[in-house]
């Protein structure tokens, strides 16, 4: 019996989303209208709809069954336009329930693709849905479908690999690599890469692409993660817990009462500790596929993979990933990233820890002076503007400044000394290069050293009248010889001997940020001279804040002690808010200026892995 759309048709689809499925129920008796008829332009079905839309499981289920009795598992395979069939449409919005109900009907219906080739099993990591991942690859078969291939072989295998990457579910990736080894040297058909290579352009996957503000960094490292939990396989099954050599480095109680506790009531704190999770997850399937592809024994392959990966992974600075590449294949560091060797691409790209392999293999160093077509060597490239993105990695103007000073004196360290006034096509030796190419941040450097030190003179000053007017006004008045009123009891002392710091060390702090201000500001100035000015201006100001607190909390006990007696334990407090205000809030610039001036540098050697 024919049926107009809009008279039966629309009901039945605002029915589907709603979950009614007692009104669905009965205009398909009463017009007799076929289950599986399209009711929508683009040929979807009622089944479709209220998969697709996350209707009332109820709903799908009756439906599902009304279908079997009627037709059979055949028309839950009914495609719309695009080919798509309901379970398609369950993994792209994860409807796991209804995936659950559908194969449960009609298990083969896992190994159908669409008319582009992507199962259902594909689908869903490609729109991000981990949960309905999980159960179809605990149900999708390894056997070849119609597609004329399996899911899990050939390049449809690697897009559901790089897929899986590319979403973010590690924990299903490793599966993947552990039950389908071969995929990890297949590339993709969507982009030609490899799991590894995709894995590679992902920073935040690993620790040192994930970017924590100072505090953020200090939670990080306390929170306590189990590796054997976060290593635990997401599919059912024996022995799924991925084990590798290291396993055992961080075996931390994840039943920590505190720490479970804290993760319930700051959602901040539980994303921290589910990305922790992640980063253990994606070094652990660095690897698991650097293993599986050494274990080929065959060098091209090895080189292809493993160095294709590298290239992009010191573009996106990814050192664990390098060194698991370097640890697996030495060879790798002759690779050619976009034109230079590994070193010359870390000079080029500013990854101090890529650049830090150099220090473990210090037979390679020779290759950093090597000319490129232009006459330029590595102190060139050292002399050059940073990319943007890794001049961000610092606070302010004046620290970028810094390091990019540091990066030019580190490698012309061991350059030949013929190379350090070597001209490229230009005409121009690698300083002159640094000058040229430096020249608008160094004003940007000027400005904001200049700006810092201004507003910090003026709080200090004010600091210096405050402590200075403070000791000739006494607390309580002064006797009839001059002496003050207080001087026996020690609280007076407390309050002269503070006002007396408050008043050293604001001195200290103006004398040294007008030195700054009247500094030449010279690009050599930005390395040592100007940062330890400020850091010692910094200190200062610190300094003479908490002792004027001190100082007037002292006052104030004095003053008020015979009257209200417990004054002093909330004054303590008030007097102690702005400054651990100060503390939260410059601290951290202080803390990195430091590290940056007297710290061990951005240099040294930290790659465990090449150590041993």
């Amino acid at each position: 019996m024919a049926y107009n759309y809009v008279i039966d048709c629309i009901p039945i689809y605002k029915a589907a989303i709603e979950g009614d499925w007692e009104t669905a129920k009965h205009i398909f008796e009463e017009e007799k209208i076929d289950l599986n008829s399209y009711i929508t332009y683009y040929w979807e079905t009622t089944l479709q709809i209220a998969v697709g839309t996350n209707s009332s499981h109820h709903f799908v289920e009756q439906l599902v069954e009304w279908i079997m009795e009627v037709g059979g598992p055949e028309l839950l395979r009914t495609n719309n336009w695009y080919g798509n069939n309901a379970l398609h449409y369950a993994a792209k919005v994860g409807n796991t329930k209804a995936a659950r109900l559908l194969v449960e009907k009609d298990p083969e219906i896992t190994q159908i693709p669409n008319p582009s080739g992507h199962t259902a099993l594909k689908l869903a990591p490609w729109y991000g849905r981990g949960e309905t991942l999980c159960y179809l690859l605990e149900v999708t078969k390894d056997v070849v479908g119609e597609s004329g291939t399996s899911p899990f072989q050939g390049k449809h295998g690697a897009d559901l690999l790089t897929l899986t990457i590319t979403a973010g579910f590690y924990d299903a990736a490793l599966y993947l690599v552990k039950q389908y080894p071969d995929l990890v040297t297949e590339k993709n058909y969507i982009s030609s890469q490899t799991g590894l290579q995709t894995l590679a352009a992902k920073p935040n996957a690993f620790r040192s692409g994930y970017m924590l503000g100072f505090w953020q960094r200090i939670i990080y490292s306390w929170i306590p993660v189990s590796r054997k939990k976060a290593l635990e396989s997401p599919i059912p099954g024996p022995s799924q817990v991925i084990t590798s050599q290291n396993q055992n480095k961080a075996n931390y109680n994840l039943n920590v009462p505190v720490w479970s506790v804290l993760r319930y009531l700051v959602p901040h704190i539980q994303q921290m500790y589910d990305d922790k999770v992640r980063h253990i997850q994606a070094e652990e399937l660095v690897k698991q596929m650097c293993s599986i592809v050494i274990n080929k024994v065959d060098h091209a392959i090895a080189w292809d993979v493993l160095g294709e990966a590298l290239s992009t992974a010191v573009s996106y600075g990814i050192h664990e990933l390098i060194e698991q590449c370097i640890y697996h294949y030495p060879g790798l560091v002759w690779y050619n990233v976009g034109g230079f060797y590994l070193f010359l691409a870390a000079i080029k790209q500013r990854q101090e820890k890529v650049y830090n392999l150099v220090y473990q293999m210090t037979g390679h160093k020779v290759y950093a002076a090597t000319e490129n077509i232009d006459g330029e060597n590595a102190l060139h490239f050292a002399g050059k503007l940073a990319p943007q993105h890794r001049l961000n990695t610092v606070t302010g103007a004046a620290l970028q400044m810094q390091r990019e000073l540091q990066w030019f004196k580190e490698v012309e360290k061991f350059v030949e000394p013929s190379y350090k006034e070597a001209l490229n096509k230009e005409n121009n030796t690698p300083r002159m290069v640094f000058t040229i190419e430096h020249k608008d941040l160094l004003k940007e450097a000027q400005q904001w050293m200049k700006d810092t030190s201004s507003s910090a003179t003026v709080v200090a000053a004010l600091l210096v009248t405050m402590a200075f007017a403070a000791i000739f006004t006494a607390p309580g008045g002064n006797k009839d010889d001059g002496k003050p009123l207080f001087l026996n009891e020690s609280v007076f002392l407390l309050f002269a001997v503070s006002d007396a710091i408050a008043l050293f060390s604001s001195s200290t702090s103006v004398l040294v940020f007008l030195s700054v201000l009247n500094s030449r500001f010279a690009e050599e100035d930005f390395l040592y001279a100007l940062p330890k000015r400020l850091t010692i201006g910094l200190i200062s100001l610190f300094i003479s804040l908490a002792s004027t607190m001190i100082a007037f909390s002292a006052t104030l006990a004095l003053v008020l002690r015979d009257k209200i007696a417990w004054i002093a334990a909330p004054v303590t407090l008030l007097a102690a808010f702005p400054v651990t205000l100060f503390l939260l809030l410059q601290y951290p610039l202080l803390v990195e200026m430091v590290r940056s001036t007297y710290g061990r540098g951005i240099f040294y050697k930290q790659n465990r892995l090449l150590l041993h």
